[in-house]
């Protein structure tokens, strides 16, 4: 069968003719949003939602970093428990807490620092990956970008295309392909990525998919 070629914008609205990622982080908070994308490395979210209900009885229903330095790292890693590697886990919400701590927990102020320094920040601090960073700036901190996962790695490579190994190399590779997309498409994109793989999964079930067919040129 012939595939028929598509851009990366291309694959934006087909994604989002079939799929809705309204609602798709439903997080009471940025500040949940946050200590989610730390949790959530190397478990599931019905892991990581138990660990945040146990967070919000502890420090309260918007998690603010204030809470957080409220609790010792023993008492942290003992609330956040279901999530796994806790005690890592804890440590790097801290050190979190303790990096917002600089800016006043204002996130409108770090928000006003340009997008380059934000990432350099956040990665500096101990147990912040690049994905997790970028995370965070996508959806907390408002800054356009993406996420190279292992959904995104899947789904490009299901419609013929391997991204490079190496995280940045491929995150440059993404961004250069597309320049129409506002924050809050970018925001969708990596929505739209993940649950195509929710539905679907890749590769075994991409021929089953709606997006059979079709090859990603870039």
């Amino acid at each position: 069968m012939k595939e028929t070629k598509i851009t990366l914008e291309e694959l934006y609205e087909k994604l989002g003719a079939q799929i809705s990622p309204a609602g798709w982080w439903p997080a009471a908070s940025d500040w949940e949003i946050i200590w989610g994308a730390v949790l959530i490395q190397n478990t599931n979210w019905r892991n990581v939602d138990l660990a945040l209900a146990e967070l919000k009885q502890n420090i309260g229903f918007y998690l603010r970093p204030s809470g957080v330095r409220q609790l010792s790292g023993d008492e942290l890693a003992q609330v956040i428990r279901s999530a796994g590697f806790y005690t890592r886990k804890a440590q790097t919400i801290v050190h979190l807490s303790n990096y917002f701590a600089q800016y006043n927990d204002d996130l409108e102020a770090v928000r006003q620092l340009p997008r380059k320094v934000i990432r350099q920040e956040l990665l500096a601090i101990n147990g912040v990956g690049e994905e997790t960073a970028d995370t965070i700036m996508l959806y907390a901190v408002q800054k356009s970008g993406f996420i190279v996962d292992k959904y995104s790695r899947r789904l490009f490579q299901s419609l013929g295309v391997v991204l490079p190994p190496k995280y940045g190399q491929a995150k440059i590779y993404v961004e250069q392909s597309i320049k129409s997309l506002t924050l809050r498409g970018w925001q969708n994109l990596h929505a739209l990525i993940v649950l195509f793989n929710q539905q679907y999964k890749l590769p075994q079930d991409f021929n089953d998919s709606f997006l059979a067919g079709y090859q990603l040129v870039m």
